[in-house]
């Protein structure tokens, strides 16, 4: 089994991915919202985690989202951490033979300074790297009062000081069409946050899966059904999406897995046996995720790296390490750096 024409995956790793597969599709049958996942110090508690995995994994298919025309380059989001201000994604971006910065924030809530806060990042971004830098704000959900650009400050007396454009992008306004165009694949986990989502589950729910599964992004299907779960909440939406699910994956009730997580509750006579054994699952959905990251990226940058990224990745067992390298590799420009990235504890 290979993605997109890649190399073929080991069969511990398919073991990881059916696992994760698994327990991301359970995932939305026992939480009906995000709930925060604490292992060593990482936490999954909130969308920005979502994003964040997403742009970590495809971050051209994100700068295709806001300018069609535009190449990414390089993730700098890492290196911008000015006293406590820290963007969502920064990257160098080409566009018409300019080369400038693309700055996204993702909002779940609505924030009234946010305008403030996009200005913040911006100027700062702008003084320290000294190239252009543009900035969107994306919406996810829909909540309370949206803080609309340009952003201004002046004195009482109405005197100007500064004027900040910036754009939003209010997903629940977006059409789903725009995220099945060719080229944005990897933002399909988004899609039940679009217009006229909620009204159109079982169709958004196949065209997600279906979608991701055809652009070979099977790597975010985790993300996806949580998505799902996230958005549908109802004992019949719970029922709906997991025929959905099953349709395209098998039963879920008939996997190994499901039957070794019910053994493992009997045995060890805990009561909530089945909630602690997807509780370890989501934990390896992460962990999976995470790897398919790394491995995306050395094979795409630093090809020759691949024997020694999955050596590296077999070691790292927790998702706080994994994170730790996907971030250092991320600012590697050299094979030499990539290699430092991936051998460092």
């Amino acid at each position: 089994m290979g993605r997109g024409g890649g190399t073929p995956i080991e069969s511990e790793e398919l073991k990881r991915e059916l696992e994760s597969h698994f327990v991301a599709g359970q995932f939305f049958l026992v939480a009906s919202g995000l709930t925060t996942l604490t292992k060593g110090n990482y936490q999954l508690g909130d969308w920005d985690d979502l994003t964040k995995v997403l742009i970590r994994a495809y971050p051209q298919d994100l700068v295709s989202l806001v300018f069609q025309d535009a190449r990414y380059l390089t993730t700098i989001t890492n290196e911008m951490k000015v006293r406590s201000i820290e963007a969502d994604f920064m990257c160098k971006v080409e566009r018409n033979g300019e080369t400038f910065i693309l700055h996204i924030e993702f909002q779940k809530n609505s924030d009234t300074h946010m305008g403030e806060r996009t200005w913040q990042y911006n100027s700062a971004t702008t003084i320290v790297e000294k190239m252009k830098v543009y900035s969107f704000v994306i919406y996810l959900t829909e909540s309370g009062t949206i803080d609309e650009p340009p952003y201004r400050t002046a004195l009482e007396g109405g005197e100007s000081i500064h004027t900040f454009d910036y754009q939003n992008i209010l997903l629940w306004e977006m059409s789903p069409e725009i995220l099945k165009q060719k080229g944005l694949g990897a933002l399909l986990p988004l899609l039940p946050l679009t217009k006229g989502a909620k009204s159109a589950r079982d169709t958004v729910a196949r065209d997600m899966i279906q979608g991701l599964r055809e652009a070979g992004k099977d790597d975010l299907l985790p993300l996806g059904y949580t998505v799902l779960g996230l958005v549908y909440k109802t004992e019949d939406d719970k029922q709906a999406i997991r025929r959905i699910i099953a349709m395209f994956a098998g039963k879920l009730e008939d996997s190994w897995y499901y039957q070794e997580v019910i053994e493992q509750g009997r045995q060890q006579g805990i009561e909530q046996g089945i909630e602690q054994g997807i509780e370890q699952g989501r934990q390896q959905g992460i962990e999976q995720t995470l790897r398919s990251m790394l491995f995306r990226f050395i094979e795409t940058r630093f090809p020759d790296l691949l024997p020694l990224a999955r050596q590296e990745a077999e070691r790292s067992t927790t998702p706080v390490a994994l994170t730790a390298k996907v971030d250092k590799l991320l600012t590697a420009k050299t094979s030499e750096e990539a290699r430092q990235a991936l051998q460092e504890s």
